[in-house]
């Protein structure tokens, strides 16, 4: 039998319709029902992530899927830097997510659609993370009571300066106060509080969701529930309240962190006033976008969760915070993880997993099993030392 020839219509394979083709063979019997559903997520994900410009098999090179592995290579930094970033993946999973788009090229070479299979190109798999990273428990942080003074102190002064100078136009380091305040005594997360470019629904708090009186900020949460109240503690406000005074919002709409980027702010208020606004350039360039923002109540994007790992890097080093550990700086999961421990040691795992919102109490004692540890380690050493102290006098008595 002849060998099957790729007609025109293979070599300009539609990428999806070769994904769906490829799907459905492994989803025939003996392919593995988990296997198919779990290339059919990955390999979906994978297209979307692909610029508009690929549309064909053929479409994606060598040098895309070294992009990709870059990206994939990202995310699972994202999970070392905050596992409850919903972006970020182990190193392994980084591993398994791209062998799954290199089991679908080779599909695609078998079938004609493309000579040889850009997956195995090396440089593109030398840029793969590894399988370790991410998966080390070790690595976890958790903000200590020094670590957390420490920072606190630094940027209390570093506020208090910039506003004696400037007042309301220190209003950075205003900001990077109320984000250290708000990190270190809630344990919320970043994508909880911030706008997270991998979730359109993550946008970032407004100060419509800030209720100081009662001691709550209203958050999209883990579970995708709207409105889960992150607690607000005394120790915080002073600096959240003095922050607003300062930016001095003008709806209840406008984001807690405004970004500061300018390219953003001016893209913001393009897309939404250059057909609502006449001489909207002459406008921009007489009062910069941020007034112009301001004037017509448009409420700017919010920061996102990589910029406060990026601020809170650069406050540690200027600040001379001392890091304990291999930890680089401060990271913003460490303070959620250090108010939840600083819970658990006074008030108890129940106290610990309300604050943190955990919906399996589980998970809270995995999370704080040191501390479990190191309380039965006291019991037993009491109990020994008893015990010992008993034999000792048996014996003497004896």
């Amino acid at each position: 039998m002849a060998e099957r020839q790729p007609t025109d219509a293979d070599t300009h394979k539609p990428l999806p319709k070769a994904v769906e083709e490829w799907v459905q063979k492994k989803s025939k019997p003996g392919g593995g029902g988990n296997y198919a559903r779990e290339a059919d997520r990955v390999l979906t994900t994978f297209i979307d992530w692909t610029p508009d410009s690929i549309q064909t098999v053929r479409d994606v090179s060598r040098r895309t899927m070294m992009q990709y592995a870059e990206h994939l290579h990202r995310r699972a930094d994202a999970r070392v830097a905050d596992p409850d970033d919903k972006a970020g993946i182990t190193g392994r999973t980084a591993q398994q997510y791209y062998a799954l788009v290199r089991a679908f090229f080779t599909y695609c070479v078998k079938w004609g659609y493309r000579e040889e299979n850009p997956a195995e190109h090396k440089p593109a798999m030398e840029e793969l993370p590894d399988a370790s990273l991410g998966a080390d428990s070790n690595l976890q942080q958790f903000w200590s009571p020094r670590e957390r003074t420490a920072f606190i102190q630094y940027v209390d002064k570093r506020a208090h300066d910039a506003i004696s100078e400037r007042g309301s136009d220190a209003v950075e380091e205003a900001r990077d106060r109320a984000l250290v305040y708000l990190f270190a005594y809630s344990g919320a997360r970043s994508a909880e509080l911030l706008r997270d470019p991998n979730d359109s629904r993550r946008i970032g708090v407004t100060w419509a969701d800030v209720d100081p009186e009662a001691g709550v900020i209203r958050v999209l949460g883990k579970s995708q529930t709207a409105g889960e109240e992150v607690q607000l503690p005394s120790q915080a406000r002073p600096a959240v309240e003095r922050y607003r005074r300062i930016l001095d919002p003008p709806t209840e709409e406008w984001p807690v962190f405004p970004t500061r980027h300018v390219p953003s702010l001016y893209e913001c208020a393009r897309s939404e006033l250059s057909e609502r606004v006449d001489g909207l350039e002459s406008e921009l360039e007489a009062n910069g976008p941020e007034a112009v923002l301001r004037r017509y109540e448009i409420s700017p994007p919010s920061i996102t969760t990589e910029t406060v790992r990026n601020i809170f890097r650069r406050l540690c080093k200027e600040g001379e915070i001392p890091v304990e550990g291999e930890h680089e700086y401060l990271k913003p999961h460490g303070a959620r993880r250090g108010a939840g421990e600083a819970l658990y040691r006074a008030e108890g795992a129940s106290a610990a997993q309300r604050a943190l919102r955990h919906e399996d109490p589980s998970t809270t004692s995995k999370m704080y099993s040191h501390i479990e540890a190191s309380e039965q380690a006291e019991v037993a050493s009491d109990a020994f030392e008893v015990i010992d102290e008993q034999t000792t006098t048996e014996d003497d008595v004896s």
